[in-house]
């Protein structure tokens, strides 16, 4: 009795009806042969392959256990293993490498959602163009900070070299705007109108936790705040507003200045398109 016979007597599937069956190729189920993953019933002397169904029924494990992440390598060292452990230590692995990737997915979309916030407030801000000072109360917050040189250019500030190494030394990943603090009014509209070069904190919200030692910590208060659009150079304007609207309704500057980017160097090129908020920690007199 030849092989052909006999699989039609066992009731065995040729390997054409089996990759039909399962929906995967015929080179698949040679691929699965080779790796000892899924080996035929029965083989012909023409080199014909003949699978049983109970043998077949691997086709759907396989394929379950491909989708969450195994490799085939480790799918038929499972297959083969006569103790679970194996099993166990290999969906272990998988189960970190995937709280690992829902991590940074759950960062990217955080700094995605912080990215359109800003991309919609400076639209907001392009249309109205608002010249008003608004009163507004802002919580204590931390932020990642570094302390370096404004030299005199706002690219090379708001998108720092200096500062993306830092981030990275202490891996760390950061979102929202860039935030540039000045000692003092003074420093700042100097910078902005003569390229002054002053000591300046650089800061921006960080994705994950951070060690206390590189938090810095924006106060809570009662902030003057006012929108600028344009050129950054021109931010003197905006200054200008905040001191006139401080000295009329009795508001004491208590602290530094402080510049909030919108849309910058990060977004577009077009200055036209710059907006930065710029806000003052005052006291009432």
């Amino acid at each position: 009795m030849n092989a052909s016979e006999r699989a039609r007597r066992c009731g065995l599937y040729q390997i054409g009806e089996v990759s039909k069956i399962g929906g995967i190729s015929q080179r698949t189920l040679r691929h699965y042969d080779e790796l000892g993953l899924m080996q035929p019933d029965l083989v012909g002397d023409n080199g014909y392959r003949y699978y049983s169904l109970q043998t077949m029924l691997k086709i759907p494990v396989i394929n379950y256990l491909k989708m969450m992440g195994l490799s085939l390598e480790e799918i038929a060292s499972m297959m083969q293993h006569s103790s679970l452990g194996q099993a166990r230590k290999f969906l272990s692995k998988h189960l970190a490498e995937c709280d690992e990737q829902a991590r940074l997915l759950a960062e990217k979309r955080g700094a995605i959602v912080e990215w359109s916030e800003l991309v919609e407030e400076a639209n907001m801000v392009l249309r109205v163009r608002p010249k008003n000072v608004n009163v507004k109360y802002l919580p204590r917050q931390e932020l990642l900070g570094l302390q370096t040189r404004f030299s005199g250019s706002f690219a090379e500030s708001i998108v720092s070299l200096e500062f993306a190494s830092y981030v990275q030394d202490i891996d760390n990943a950061i979102a929202g705007p860039v935030i540039l603090r000045f000692p003092s009014v003074e420093d700042a509209v100097a910078a902005a109108a003569d390229g002054s070069e002053c000591d300046v904190w650089l800061l921006q919200k960080p994705i994950r936790p951070i060690n206390p030692n590189d938090a810095f910590v924006c106060p809570e208060g009662m902030y003057l705040s006012t929108y600028h659009v344009g050129e950054f150079e021109e931010l003197g304007e905006a200054y200008s507003r905040l001191t006139e609207f401080a000295n009329d309704n009795g508001y004491k500057v208590a602290g530094p200045a402080i510049e909030r980017f919108v849309s910058d160097y990060w977004t577009t090129y077009n200055s036209d398109l710059f907006v930065a908020e710029v806000l003052l920690l005052t006291e009432t007199e």
